[in-house]
């Protein structure tokens, strides 16, 4: 059966980039000859592709696909050999980026069937179809040894007859073409069955073995009907179908392993005393949560391009698969690091900050706790939760605090408690470090942590309730915060134990409840927190401190500096405004905030901002934790910024600080009562002036840690002498400005590529 494709060869010319000379590139060429298309091959890439309308990689992938993102008109075709995983890395990235001009083929065959081949690829290259991946496979049928058939039986007798043999025949025919539809439609339905078991966090266990057996006989029964259905040109979405069950299949067996290695990890992490067999265990569980990784992130990535979205139901499976992909991708990245993490062959020490981000500081929060971690070859040896009025009562040097802590808080001395007052958790870290040496002794940390009481209730989120028993709380992510304040700071007082004993206690039931979490949820929660800034990471071994860098995981303050190292003329700009409760309350608790950052560019190119926020205290006066939230506010800019005015509701004020050297920084006190709304607006020009020519404008937005989401909107105002070539946003409006509503949950960059006359 020989499969034909019509197109429209009128002025066709085709190149062909092939290293070596092959049986594949003579058929290929025969083909498009005999299409009336004028070939041309090279050995390997030209300087231009101007005048061609068809380029073909023959097992030639130097090229990435982004080099013809905008040569939407011609047909873009990479064919490899046998390699998977070069296939399916160029199809994610065409299908990210939409290059649906552009196609990757991976052909599993054999000289006999590659004219056939180059019909489908043919096809597969001039359809219409919005895939950019097609996987071309042929399987050997088995031979079967002949039966009797017994001939001399009358049943074989009567089909004997011409007329029931034709019938029979056709019936026959029929049956090879849909014989593999039942067994994938079962498969299909186990799937899905599965996917909400393991959803519900159920067992799927019988649901994925009989998806797997009505799989694979589906399979066997396609071979039959393959070359049909490729003639007819409809085994695209046939194949789709199954590559979407089998990597489904391979998602949940995945799955599967990967829960088992994770309660094995997991448990032994929490071994103090164990033997030889049971370390072994534990690496081998590492090892096989690494491989496991991989083959998970491979067919997930598989299904988010695969999967239809015809459904709401499907388009929300589509969503919750993107999630999953980077969890895959969090734990991807830190799993080649976990012997340093858990100090494989050696011993170590983590610092832990406990920071109310209600009682809202620049580094994350008033620190209440703080706990030391001892890591051994893969166990955790100690684990000590401290009140922090325990440690600052044993302080006897002298320590001057920050001006704002000493002018508004009016204290003398700096403490531990108080420490997180730069926007850097670094710069903390090593603040904290000072105080602990100075005050308990404890000193050369290998790293810290940084949890905010936001953090803990995400991560309450992977558990129903978790029960503490001294307390005889059962406490959940929605009533952890007041559960908290109730226990730890009601009626609490230096030198108390209550609230070291709270934190303690649920502390130690959310180590030893990980059995009983949800993993996946734990692991998107983990994200989540890493992303918002709600937890951040530091440590002194550079390849994984570079890895939280990497991913803004450590808390850094970004510097001020264009991140295109190619650009002509880029305009850096930064903005980090930070808060600072000095209160004595949870006022944070309350408090919402609306920002605004409006540039406006002028016909000379000079550069003038507005930053502005309301901020709005629903707290009720004389109710605990509320009260009158006094903040301490700053803004970092860009450095050497003019600062032109600084208004409250309207008002100027003249009392503020000002400094000038990584960063512009301006700081004031702005106090908003209960149940009352201030709105801050500073306007400050840039030092740099935008010239004639083409050039970029970069705005750093930074999110200060352990800050709420917030609503932002950026106002982009150019001149009539300007224009726009591109940008990284999705505006509201095109007139002479850019409008861009979104919220402050991560650190963020926007760009903004213009023409200035």
């Amino acid at each position: 059966m020989i499969l034909t494709t019509e197109i429209d060869t009128h002025d066709q010319s085709a190149l062909i980039i092939s290293p070596k000379k092959t049986v594949f590139l003579q058929k290929l060429e025969k083909k498009l000859h005999d299409m009336s298309v004028a070939t041309t091959v090279r050995p390997s890439m030209i300087d231009s592709y101007k005048e061609f309308n068809i380029i073909i990689f023959l097992n030639y992938s130097l090229i990435i696909p982004s080099e013809f993102k905008n040569d939407t008109e011609k047909k873009i075709l990479y064919v490899v050999f046998g390699q998977k995983n070069t296939a399916m890395t160029l199809s994610s990235y065409s299908y990210d980026h939409k290059l649906t001009h552009v196609k990757i083929i991976n052909i599993e065959s054999s000289i006999e069937h590659f004219e056939k081949d180059i019909d489908t690829m043919v096809w597969f290259a001039f359809s219409r179809t919005s895939d950019t991946y097609l996987h071309i496979y042929h399987q050997e049928k088995k031979s079967h040894a002949p039966k009797d058939t017994q001939l001399h039986v009358p049943f074989f007798t009567r089909i004997r007859q011409p007329k029931t043999l034709i019938f029979v025949g056709f019936l026959c025919i029929f049956l090879s073409q849909i014989l593999f539809l039942p067994p994938l439609a079962v498969s299909t339905l186990y799937h899905y069955k599965a996917a909400k078991s393991v959803i519900n966090g159920q067992s799927a266990t019988s649901d994925i073995r009989l998806a797997s057996t009505s799989l694979n006989f589906s399979k066997r029964m396609y071979q039959f009907a393959q070359p049909t259905y490729h003639f007819l040109s409809i085994a695209l979405p046939i194949e789709d179908l199954l590559q979407v069950n089998e990597s489904a299949q391979q998602v949940l067996e995945a799955q599967q392993k990967l829960g088992t290695d994770a309660t094995i990890f997991l448990n032994g992490l929490m071994l103090k005393d164990r033997s030889e067999s049971e370390y072994q265990q534990i690496l081998i569980a590492r090892d096989s949560i690494a491989s496991n990784i991989l083959i998970l992130n491979e067919h997930v990535q598989i299904l988010i391009n695969k999967l239809p979205e015809w459904t709401k139901e499907l388009r929300k499976s589509k969503e919750s698969l993107k999630k999953v992909s980077q969890v895959l991708r969090l734990v991807q990245e830190t799993q080649p690091y976990f012997d340093s993490l858990f100090a494989n062959d050696t011993e170590k020490k983590y610092l832990l900050l406990f920071a109310n981000n209600m009682e809202l500081r620049p580094g994350g929060g008033f620190i209440g706790s703080f706990a030391i971690l001892r890591m051994k070859d893969y166990s955790l040896q100690n684990l000590e939760v401290f009140d922090v009025y325990d440690a600052d009562g044993q302080l006897i040097a002298q320590v001057d605090p920050p001006d704002p802590i000493s002018k508004f808080l009016n204290q003398t001395h700096w403490f531990l408690r108080d420490s997180a007052f730069s926007g850097d958790f670094v710069e903390n870290f090593d603040t904290a470090e000072f105080f602990l040496e100075k005050e308990i002794g404890e000193t050369d940390f290998d790293g810290g942590i940084l949890i905010t009481t936001t953090a803990v209730q995400n991560l309450l989120k992977s558990v129903k309730s978790l029960y503490i028993p001294d307390f005889k709380e059962s406490i959940t992510s929605d009533n952890f915060y007041i559960k908290a304040q109730l226990h730890a700071e009601e009626d609490f007082f230096p030198g108390s134990q209550q609230k070291k004993s709270f934190l303690s206690s649920v502390t130690n039931q959310m180590l030893f409840g990980l059995e009983d979490a949800s993993l996946p949820v734990v692991f998107e929660e983990l994200e989540r927190s890493l992303d918002q800034k709600h937890l951040v990471l530091y440590s002194l071994d550079p390849d994984l401190q570079t890895l939280f860098e990497k991913n803004y995981w450590s808390g850094r303050i970004l510097k001020p500096t264009c991140s295109l190292s190619d650009a002509l003329h880029c305009i850096p700009d930064y903005m980090l405004p930070l808060d600072a409760n000095l209160g004595v309350n949870k006022a944070n608790f309350y408090t919402t905030n609306h920002t605004k950052l409006a540039v406006d560019i002028d016909s000379r190119g000079a550069i003038v901002n507005t930053y502005s926020a309301t901020y709005t205290n629903d707290s009720h006066k004389g109710v605990f934790p509320g009260g009158t939230y006094k903040n301490y506010f700053q803004l970092l800019m860009a450095p050497n910024s003019f600062i032109e005015s600084v208004k409250v509701d309207g008002i100027d004020i003249e009392d503020y600080d000002e400094t000038n050297f990584e960063f512009k920084t301006i700081g004031f006190l702005v106090s908003i009562e209960p149940q009352q709304s201030k709105t801050i607006q500073i306007t400050y020009s840039l030092p740099t002036t935008i010239v004639s020519g083409n050039g970029t404008y970069q705005l750093i937005l930074q999110k200060q840690i352990g800050s709420q989401n917030s609503d932002f909107q950026f106002i982009f105002t150019y001149p009539k002498n300007m224009s726009i070539l591109r940008h990284n946003l999705s505006p509201l409006a095109k007139d002479s400005e850019i409008i861009y509503n979104t919220s402050i949950s991560s650190d963020k960059i926007f760009l903004i590529e213009f023409e200035k006359k």
